[in-house]
């Protein structure tokens, strides 16, 4: 398969992609073209189209497979396909495992550590809390599957699972240095942070914002998903449960980044700190294996890092990428610039 990945400037392209968004656009000269995202599960790239535009985009629509006939061309820094034609291609006839990427670590492992971390909690509360979620089996079937993010960091089916698990024994590796820690309170704050992204994302040819996931955010579903578990245990104690609900609304930090409210405790802190760590060391090395223009030492210019990224030789993930002269769509967890699918520049849901 020539993946999008592989793409190098001059390449003739002729082969199958998702189209993950499309537009009828008119440019200043008056022509009328088509603008697509194509993506397979090494990434995404621009697809334009400006003769017989209106005719091909009525061939086909948003989440379908299209054949791109067409040529690859660095415009701007970033890679494009000027696609010369196209067509629809039927699901039955393609091979999915192209276009859905996998968590690299085993689903099963993850569930099997997170259900020892429950059992070691000796908050007696808390342990119910977290087993009432591993417990669940309709929340564990789409947790196993959802992804963290939509393109920033661990987005791939079982990312949010890698993303919890990692989040987690980092901060009882942190959490220990600092007196004073209640690392019950830490170990489930974190394992909650983000459970609100099972119904904000969902995968069926590609990862996409639910309509509940626009309107209302993994935040504040999260948070109504923390509420509905603590009720169901009784004598829940009510600060306890405002201290994880907190931990929740402050995890991305300050307002402007999306967050209802700052971290006002310690955990609250860690849990912020060390998640947004998490993602953007994530994110820096799917920057690196996802690359496709230009080559050398240092990757293109990244918008979401507002920098470029150095590709050392050890870096594991580099090494091919830098003799391959891979570059690509490197993107941080920058919260002011994350994706909005609303397109208004306002709060970040991809976090």
């Amino acid at each position: 398969m020539q993946t999008i990945s592989s793409l190098k400037e001059g390449d003739w392209v002729d082969e199958t992609y998702l189209v993950t968004s499309k537009q009828i656009s008119i440019a200043k000269n008056g022509v009328t073209y088509l603008s697509l995202k194509l993506a397979d599960k090494t990434g995404e790239v621009d697809g334009k189209m400006w003769d017989n535009a209106e005719a091909a985009a009525g061939t086909f629509e948003r989440e379908d497979f299209i054949r791109v006939k067409g040529v690859a061309a660095n415009y701007q820094g970033q890679m494009q396909v000027k696609m010369k034609g196209l067509e629809k291609v039927d699901d039955a006839k393609v091979d999915l495992s192209q276009f859905l990427e996998t968590s690299p670590r085993n689903i099963d492992e993850m569930v099997g550590e997170l259900e020892a971390v429950a059992a070691g909690l000796t908050n007696g509360y808390l342990r119910q809390l977290m087993r009432s979620f591993l417990a669940d089996k309709a929340f564990m079937a789409t947790f196993r599957r959802t992804p963290a993010a939509k393109t920033l960091h661990h987005n791939y089916i079982g990312g949010l699972l890698e993303h919890v698990t990692e989040l987690i024994a980092i901060c009882r590796d942190v959490g220990k240095h600092f007196p004073g820690i209640d690392m019950d309170l830490l170990t489930v704050g974190a394992f909650i942070h983000d459970i609100g992204k099972v119904r904000e994302l969902a995968v069926r040819k590609s990862i996409e914002y639910t309509t509940e996931g626009k309107l209302l955010g993994h935040i504040s579903l999260g948070y109504e998903m923390v509420a509905e578990k603590s009720a169901s245990i009784p004598a829940f104690p009510r600060e306890l449960e405002m201290l994880l609900k907190h931990i929740m609304l402050s995890h991305h930090g300050e307002y402007e980044f999306g967050s209802p409210k700052r971290p006002k405790i310690q955990e609250a802190i860690i849990v912020n700190y060390l998640d947004d760590l998490a993602a953007k060391i994530s994110n820096f090395r799917s920057t690196l294996k996802k690359e496709n223009v230009g080559a050398g030492d240092w990757t293109g210019y990244s918008k979401m890092h507002e920098r470029y990224l150095y590709r050392q030789a050890s870096y594991p993930d580099a090494d091919q990428n830098v003799s391959a002269g891979k570059t690509g769509e490197g993107s941080r967890r920058d919260k002011k610039n994350a994706e909005d699918p609303e397109g208004t520049g306002s709060l970040p849901l991809d976090i």
